[in-house]
């Protein structure tokens, strides 16, 4: 049987006292949020699914170079898999949001809201996601 695969990328930001990462909530989600990622085209690689589907929920591109750490999480029927990127190697970041929340500009339709939050205060996260998520804050709790 065949599964879909889904890869995105965890943008996160990291400073002396907090730790942030960006997660997105779908206009069909009441409540849960998730990274921002998608399915990958029959001919594309895992980085060049994470690349792209960052880039059209968002408006941000991502050099393949700037691809950390890789988790994944197998599930029934949709595998997902997510790369780090630091936003720090991002030119202009800041340019793309208010207090960090993504500007509405750069806001794709399928989701309501794109925002970083703090690893110690993460809202409920999809069911699909919800290991990867935990291996994400782990790793990120113990990065120096």
């Amino acid at each position: 049987m065949y599964k879909d695969k889904a890869y995105g990328i965890c943008l996160y930001k990291k400073d002396k006292n907090n730790t942030k990462i960006l997660l997105c909530k779908s206009v069909l989600s009441k409540n849960k949020w998730g990274f921002l990622k998608g399915v990958s085209l029959e001919s594309e690689t895992k980085e060049q699914t994470a690349i792209r589907e960052f880039f059209e929920e968002s408006s941000i591109l991502v050099k393949q170079s700037y691809l950390e750490e890789y988790f994944f999480q197998e599930n029934k029927d949709k595998d997902i898999g997510i790369f780090l990127v630091n936003y720090k190697n991002i030119k202009n970041i800041n340019n793309y949001f208010d207090n960090d929340i993504l500007k509405e500009k750069y806001l794709d339709k399928e989701n309501s809201k794109v925002q970083f939050m703090n690893i110690k205060d993460i809202p409920q996260i999809k069911k699909k996601q919800i290991n990867i998520a935990s291996k994400i804050i782990d790793f990120l709790e113990n990065k120096s």
